[in-house]
């Protein structure tokens, strides 16, 4: 029974872009351009480190909604997988890594007597968002570590 809720909610989840795209009045040969074209306005706007960034959220939000479904239906402690400890590094390089690279682009190329702020602006959101991303991924990281740890005591 709870297997066929958590499957209804999850099918529910999957299908809610695609009922905003039908009540926007996007057709299905218009979906996937527009998709598209979101996920590279959402690259922009992160940079290009966002692509594994995902990878990494996915992963570990994805374990930290399964421990906490299993948690409120009363099963068992389940042990961290040994790879969130390298998980949570990586999203902090990664956010690191983003925000040296907007800062790079948006310096690279200036001279002093020709600074424009909107593009300077652009980079440095991108910058401070890609950290702001991975830090986030791994203070969720951060927390189920600590969480298994204080539970298999």
């Amino acid at each position: 029974m709870r297997a066929s809720v958590a499957g209804l909610l999850l099918a529910a989840l999957l299908a809610a872009p695609l009922w905003v795209a039908a009540q926007a009045g996007i057709t299905a040969e218009a979906f996937v351009p527009a998709a598209l074209a979101g996920f590279a306005d959402a690259v922009d706007a992160v940079g290009w480190v966002l692509v594994p960034q995902l990878a990494l959220a996915v992963a570990v939000l994805g374990l930290a909604l399964r421990r906490l479904t299993w948690g409120a239906a009363g099963f068992g402690f389940q042990a961290t997988p040994a790879w969130i400890e390298p998980a949570v590094e990586s999203a902090l390089l990664l956010g690191m890594l983003g925000t040296l690279s907007g800062m790079v682009r948006g310096f690279v190329g200036l001279s002093p007597d020709a600074i424009e702020a909107g593009p300077l602006v652009h980079a440095l959101g991108v910058a401070l968002r890609s950290s702001f991303v991975g830090f986030g991924i791994a203070l969720v990281g951060v927390w189920l570590k600590e969480r298994s740890l204080t539970e298999a005591l």
